[in-house]
Parts: structure tokens; sequence; C-alpha cells
């Protein structure tokens, strides 16, 4: 029991560091609930100049981009919007003849173009420096960033146009949904997602600069993403070998340009989840490894609020997993007295009468069993948790339902995944946050064995679309 009053103590001080996080959250998500999505979007013709960039390693080999392309078409002929570019870069050369008969211009990145960025962060500073050659580094210009699995919708079209018309900004963004191959993907990933939606509405408040402690955005989405042209261009791509390109290029955009450049458009784009626990691990990893490349490029406050923000995520696994263990061990007796109780009551005639009975009896056990020998200082921190716990639960059954929102699955099918949601939410939860755990692990073993080489590299690992 010492051992289990050691533990449990030791759970409550890491679940209390996550309070603040769901008060922020709920607060943001009751505050920007209206402006999440944009609305009263209409057509006006004083068109600027929008390209749609797609960045891939290959469109040939992810078909995907293709869907892309085509929703861009689409979109943009259902609101006769017509002065627009579709941009892939890419480092396949077989993608050339693949979209040749697409709506698109195909940027091949040159094999002997040097840059200090790696992998996709040097692929998009070819786009730059290609833009610049043709004079498209100007004003004029906008920049909207797309993944190889990017959909967009007329809504989101229409919602970049009233952005750029009201000038409140030089970069923004917009919330991202993934309903896209939902029962393609494993059922852990696929769920796991709901998450994402609900953290859009914190970006809202990042984006605006409506924090409580006024820092540029801890991350930025690579992709739906729009900047005007010249602002790129004068930033750049050139953050040497880091996996998160797109958190450096919000840091130095907000550095050079004032927080008052950064924006949220709220229009949405479609994308898709992991399609299995292998993908959904490593997009997670890179996430947290480009953070940690990062995090000492940042000033002082910047960094106590990313670290913050990686070690709760670390904790989250490891409260996470001991809380399971702990809740099956300390709970079996309440799973025996339930039985036990059940077993003992038979309905007879008056069945109704002995249900009741049963009820109380149930009551009486389980009142006991959690409040028998719990005092005020208990309680009180017991319903903190309880207050965290919930908005937990609430975020993925918001996030599901903003995923699903777009899909095409029917009602009875979301409601039984609303349920799995609900049910496996635990799992969920180490499955999210595993990778920060084994990752901050990683990070900081490999320093120590390679205290010579102050730029670690890492496998950028491309995931399955």
């Amino acid at each position: 029991m010492l051992l289990d009053d050691i533990l449990v103590g030791i759970i409550t001080v890491v679940w209390l560091t996550n309070v603040p996080i769901a008060f922020v959250s709920i607060i943001r998500f009751l505050k920007n609930r209206e402006a999440f999505i944009g609305k009263d979007v209409q057509r006006i013709h004083n068109d600027p100049v929008i390209i749609f960039q797609i960045t891939s390693r290959s469109a040939t080999k992810t078909p995907v981009v293709l869907r892309g392309i085509d929703s861009i078409v689409a979109s943009c002929d259902k609101i006769k919007y017509l002065d627009y570019r579709i941009s892939v870069i890419t480092d396949d050369p077989q993608d050339i003849d693949t979209l040749s008969h697409s709506n698109s211009e195909v940027v091949l990145v040159d094999k002997s173009f040097r840059s200090s960025a790696i992998k996709k962060g040097r692929a998009l500073q070819y786009a730059v420096e290609s833009r610049r050659k043709t004079g498209r580094n100007t004003s004029k210009y906008w920049i909207f960033h797309m993944d190889d699995e990017s959909y967009v919708t007329h809504q989101t079209v229409l919602s970049l146009l009233k952005a750029i018309r009201e000038g409140q900004g030089l970069a923004f963004e917009g919330p991202i949904f993934y309903p896209l191959k939902f029962e393609s993907a494993n059922i852990l990933t696929a769920l796991a997602e709901s998450i994402r939606p609900f953290t859009c509405y914190d970006c809202v408040s990042q984006m605006k600069n409506e924090q409580y402690v006024k820092t540029s955005p801890l991350h930025m989405h690579g992709s739906n993403l729009l900047v005007r042209s010249d602002v790129e261009d004068s930033i750049g791509w050139n953050f040497g070998p880091t996996l998160a390109e797109d958190q450096m290029f919000g840091y130095q955009v907000y550095h050079k340009y004032g927080p008052r450049s950064m924006g949220w458009h709220g229009g949405i784009l479609l994308e898709q989840p992991p399609l299995n626990i292998k993908d959904h691990f490593m997009q997670r990893r890179r996430w947290v490894l480009g953070s940690l490349q990062n995090i000492n490029k940042f000033p002082l406050i910047h960094r106590f609020k990313l670290s913050y923000k990686l070690i709760t995520y670390f904790m989250g696994f490891a409260s996470g997993f001991i809380s399971l263990i702990l809740s099956f061990h300390m709970n079996l007796p309440l799973f025996l007295i339930t039985s036990n109780t059940l077993i003992n009551y038979r309905v007879g005639a008056d069945g109704m009468a002995v249900f009741g009975n049963l009820l109380r009896t149930l009551y009486s056990e389980l009142t006991v069993h959690f409040f028998g020998n719990m005092g005020a200082f208990q309680f009180g921190i017991g319903a903190i948790l309880l207050f965290s716990s919930m908005i937990w639960l609430l975020s993925y059954q918001i996030g599901l339902f903003l995923n699903l929102r777009y899909s095409k699955i029917t009602w009875s099918k979301r409601f039984v995944l609303h349920l799995q949601t609900l049910i496996l939410c635990p799992i969920l939860g180490l499955v999210e946050t595993f990778p920060a755990f084994w990752t901050l692990i990683e990070y900081h073993a490999k320093r120590q064995t390679s205290r010579a080489d102050k730029n670690l590299t890492y496998d950028f690992y491309v995931i399955n679309k």
C-alpha cells in the first residue's frame, strides 16, 4: 500500500501539470470557435494571384497529389476564380510526365542545388529561388502551401481571398481536418488524429498573438499556410538541418515583421491520418526532434514555453501508462464487489424493487470505494483532476466530430466511432504521447554519445499517402 500511495502521489503531481493546459484549452475553444472556420466568405472580384504550392518527394509515387490538384481546379472553377497558379515542387523527374496533363507547373529540384536546409526545407528554398528568377517574388503574389495529400474546397479559396483582401497580416494559417482515407487507416491512428483539430483552436490565439505571454507561435503547420511571396522570399528556408522548418519560419516572420504580421484565414484544408502505427510514430517523432533541434535558437521565454509543452507531452505517456496499471490494480476490488453484488441479486416477481435495491447497494459500495477515506484536500485535488480529464475526453470528441464532419461516413458509423473513441481514450493517449516519450530519450542519449557533433541529423521518414 505504501508503494501505491507513493505512485499515486507522483502521478497526481504529474497530472496537475496538465491542469493549466486544460484551462487554456477550454478558454481558447470557447473564445475562438466563431473565428475557427471562416464564415460569410463571399466572392469579390479584386483578385490577387495565389500560387497553390504542393511540395512532394514524388507525385508519381504519391497519387494523392493529383487529387489535390483536381480539388484546386474544381474549387476555383466553382467560384469563378481564374487568377491562380498550381506549382508542384518535386525531387522526382518522372513527375514531369505524370503531371503533364494536369493544370500545374512542375518545379524539379536540381540535384546539385546547395542549401543549409535538408529534405523538405531544401525543396522549399529551391522554390523560393525559382520564383525569384521568374519575378514572382513580389507582393503581388501569395503562396499557399500544401502537402501531398492536401485537399482544398471552395470555402478554402474564398477564405484565402478574404484574408488577403482585408490585409490584416503577411502569414496566415487555418484549420486542418483529417477525413480523407479515414476508414482505410488503422483504427487507433485514425481516432488518435482527433486531438489535432481541437489543438487548432489554440493555433488561432497563437497566430493572432492573443496569448497570455506574447511570443511567436510555438509551432506552425507546414500546410494550410498562406504567405505573401516577398515575405517568404526575404525569410527563406535556410534554417540548417532541422526537421521542423515550418516552426523556424514562423519564428523568423514574427521576429522580422512583428506580431501583427501573423493572422488566421479560417479556410479549411482536408488531409488524412497516418495509415498505420509506424507512420503515426515517425510523424510525431519528426515533430519532436525538430522542436528539440530548434529550441536553443529561441529567446528564453519561448524556450520555456516550448520546454513545458515537450515535457508535458513526454510525461503524458509515463503517467498514463502507470495510471492504467494502478487503475487496474486498485479497482480490482471494485470489480469483485460489483460482480458479487450482481450474483447475489436475482430478479424475481417484484423485479423493479429488486433492481432498485441493486442500484442502492452498488451506490453504497461505490461511494465507500471512491470517497470513503477522502478528506477535503483530497476531494479538491480530485475535482481539479476530474475537470482536466473531462476536458481531455471532450477534446477527442470535438476533434473527431470535426474530422467526420467532412467525410462521407454514415451517421450510424459516426456514432460507433465516437463511442469507440470514448472507450479507447486511455489507449489513444498512449499512442499519441509515446513518440514524444521515446524521442526525448533518444535525442538526449544520442547527444551524450555524440557531444562533438553539435548538429545531429536524423532520417526524414516519408509516411505512406
